[in-house]
C-alpha cells in the first residue's frame, strides 16, 4: 500500500516510493519496534526511469554511490566553551548596517527603510546618531544616510572599506551659487567650445556687507553696471548661500537694486515678533522671503530670461524642471529620468508687465499654503514640446558642469570613493527649448514632491540603493526586480572620471 509517510522527494523534487527499503524489526530483547535502511538500488532504478532526462535518473543508472561522513574537528572563530546551535541566527550576516538618523515621521524615512527592507531582507537598520557603529574601529559594514551635520568625516576620510556616506565633504563648487558660477566661468575659458557658454544664464559674483557701499562693488564689476544703466535687460539677485528661494528678487535698474538691499536689512525683532504671532495673516511670496543682510555677503547676478517656455495646457504658468543628480564615489554621476516639472503660482507675464514674484517664481517651497495640485508635475507628463531634446541637454550641461566643478580645485569639489551625494538641479527651458542650468543644490527638499508622486522619490533611492550603496558593499543578492521597465525610472550615468583617488 502506498502512503504519504513512504513516498520521498528527491532534491529535484521527483518522488520516489521507498516502502521496500524500509525492514522493519523488532528487538528481542526490549521489544521495540525499530526501522532499518535496506536499499533496494534496481527498484530505485526502474522507478526512475520515467524521468531519464533528470539529474537523478543518470546518477542512478550510473550506480548509488554511498559516502560516510567523517567528523572533522575544527575551531569555530569567535566563539569559546559550548557551541549551542540554538542561538544561531539561519540567516545569512547583513551585508551592512544602514544608520538613518532623519526622524521615522520625515518624508524620505519611510521610503529609505522600505527599500532597504525589500532589497536586503536581513538588513539592520538602527537610527541612534550615536550608535557605536558609526565610530571609527568598529569595522562593521555601514551606510550612514543623515544630516551633512551628522555625518562622521573623520571615519569618512579614513576608512574608505566599510563606511559609506550620503554626502561628499568639500562640494561647494556646485551648491554655493557664485562658486558655481566661478567654477563654469574658468571651464568656458579653457573649453570655449563647451554646452556651457550658451545654457547657463550670464552671471556677475557680487560681495557686499553694506547697501552703501553697492556704488563701489558695481564699478568692480562694470559690465554688468553698464547694461543696468542701459535698463534693457532684467536681472535676478540670489544669496549665494540661501536655499529653497529664500531672499531672491527680480529688478532691471540700479534704483530697484538698492531698495532690494535697503529691504534685506530688515528687524529681526520684527520678524521673531511676527513669527510668534498666533494671528498673523498668510504672507504671500513678496513678503515672506526675506533674508537677514548681516547674515550674508555674497550674491550672484544672474540674467532673466525673458522668454521662458510656457504651456497653454499647464495653465499659462511659468515652469523650471528640477532633475536629481547622484554624484558617487570619485566620480562617477548620474542623472535621474524621471524629472519635476515645478510651476509658478500665476500666469506669466513680461516682468514689463507684472513683476509680482508669484508670477516669476517656480520655487515651490515659497508658496506654502498658496501651492495648489498644478504646482508639481511630472517632466514627462507635460504635452506641447519635444522633451526628449531637453533631456539630451539636460544629460550634457550635467555632465560638463561636474567636470567644472572638478576642474576648480579640490579644496571646492572633493569627491571621496566611499561618498555620494543626491543634489536636486534646476533647470530652465526657452520658447527656443534651449535649456540652461539655474542651479545645484545639496540636501534637496524632496517633500515638495508630494505625495501624489511620492513613487518618483520612492524610484530614485531604490536606483541609488542598487547602482551604488550595494556594489559598494559588494552587496550581491538584492531582492526583487530591479526596475520597473519603463525606462523613466532610471540612472543614466553621464560623466565617469578618475578624480586620482579622490585627492
Amino acid at each position: 500500500m502506498r502512503s504519504e509517510d513512504t513516498v520521498f522527494k528527491s532534491a529535484t523534487g521527483e518522488l520516489v516510493e521507498v516502502a521496500d527499503q524500509i525492514q522493519p524489526e523488532i528487538d528481542n530483547k526490549s521489544g521495540i519496534l525499530q526501522l532499518r535502511w535496506n536499499p533496494n538500488p534496481k527498484a530505485v532504478q526502474d522507478g526512475a526511469t520515467e524521468w531519464p532526462e533528470s539529474k537523478d535518473a543518470r546518477a542512478i543508472a550510473q550506480g548509488i554511490s554511498v559516502t560516510p561522513l567523517r567528523a572533522n574537528d575544527q575551531s569555530v572563530a569567535g566563539y569559546t566553551g559550548e557551541l549551542k546551535l540554538a542561538s544561531l541566527s539561519l540567516r545569512s550576516s547583513p551585508p551592512f548596517t544602514a544608520v538613518i538618523t532623519y526622524s521615522p515621521t520625515s518624508y524620505i524615512y519611510p521610503l529609505l527603510t522600505a527599500n532597504l527592507r525589500s532589497l536586503f531582507p536581513n538588513v539592520k537598520i538602527v537610527s541612534d546618531p550615536n550608535d557605536p557603529v558609526i565610530e571609527e574601529g568598529s569595522g562593521i559594514n555601514v551606510l550612514h544616510y543623515a544630516e551633512y551635520e551628522d555625518l562622521n568625516f573623520e571615519r569618512l576620510i579614513a576608512d574608505r572599506e566599510h563606511y559609506l556616506a550620503c554626502s561628499y565633504i568639500y562640494r561647494k563648487a556646485l551648491i554655493r551659487k557664485n562658486f558655481l558660477a566661478h567654477a563654469i566661468a574658468t571651464y568656458k575659458v579653457k573649453h570655449p567650445d563647451t554646452i556651457l557658454t550658451k545654457h547657463f544664464p550670464e552671471s556677475y559674483e557680487l560681495e557686499l556687507d553694506y547697501a552703501e557701499y553697492l556704488d563701489e562693488m558695481l564699478d568692480e564689476i562694470y559690465e554688468f553696471r553698464d547694461q543696468l544703466i542701459e535698463g534693457d535687460s532684467w536681472w535676478i539677485l540670489k544669496p549665494s548661500m540661501s536655499d529653497r528661494g529664500q531672499g531672491i528678487r527680480i529688478f532691471h535698474t540700479k534704483e530697484e537694486l538698492e531698495e532690494i538691499f535697503e529691504s534685506y536689512d530688515e528687524n529681526d525683532d520684527e520678524e521673531e515678533e511676527e513669527e510668534n504671532d498666533d494671528d498673523a495673516a498668510v504672507k504671500t511670496i513678496s513678503e515672506s522671503n526675506g533674508i537677514v543682510t548681516s547674515q550674508v555677503r555674497f550674491f550672484l547676478i544672474q540674467k532673466y530670461i525673458r522668454n521662458p517656455l510656457i504651456l497653454a495646457s499647464s495653465g499659462n504658468r511659468k515652469f523650471h524642471i528640477r532633475t536629481y543628480v547622484v554624484a558617487s564615489g570619485a566620480l562617477k554621476v548620474y542623472v535621474y529620468k524621471d524629472m519635476l516639472a515645478l510651476f509658478a503660482l500665476k500666469q506669466y507675464s513680461s516682468p514689463d508687465d507684472d513683476s509680482d514674484l508669484e508670477a516669476h517664481l517656480t520655487n515651490t517651497c515659497l508658496q506654502g499654503d498658496f501651492k495648489d495640485e498644478g504646482s508639481v508635475r511630472r517632466f514627462w507628463s507635460l504635452e506641447g514640446f519635444d522633451k526628449d531634446t531637453v533631456w539630451d541637454q539636460i544629460c550634457n550641461i550635467t555632465r560638463q558642469t561636474f567636470a567644472a566643478a572638478v576642474s576648480l580645485g579640490r579644496l571646492h569639489f572633493q569627491p571621496l570613493p566611499n561618498a555620494f551625494e543626491v543634489y536636486g538641479v534646476d533647470f530652465l527651458v526657452d520658447s527656443d527649448l534651449n535649456t540652461s542650468i539655474l542651479e545645484v543644490n545639496a540636501y534637496p527638499d524632496f517633500a515638495q514632491t508630494g505625495d501624489e508622486l511620492k513613487e518618483l522619490v520612492d524610484g530614485l533611492f531604490k536606483n541609488v540603493i542598487t547602482e551604488i550603496v550595494a556594489p559598494f558593499f559588494k552587496a550581491k543578492d538584492i531582492q526583487g526586480s530591479q526596475k520597473d521597465g519603463s525606462g523613466y525610472r532610471e540612472l543614466k550615468l553621464v560623466l565617469d572620471q578618475n578624480v586620482s583617488g579622490g585627492w
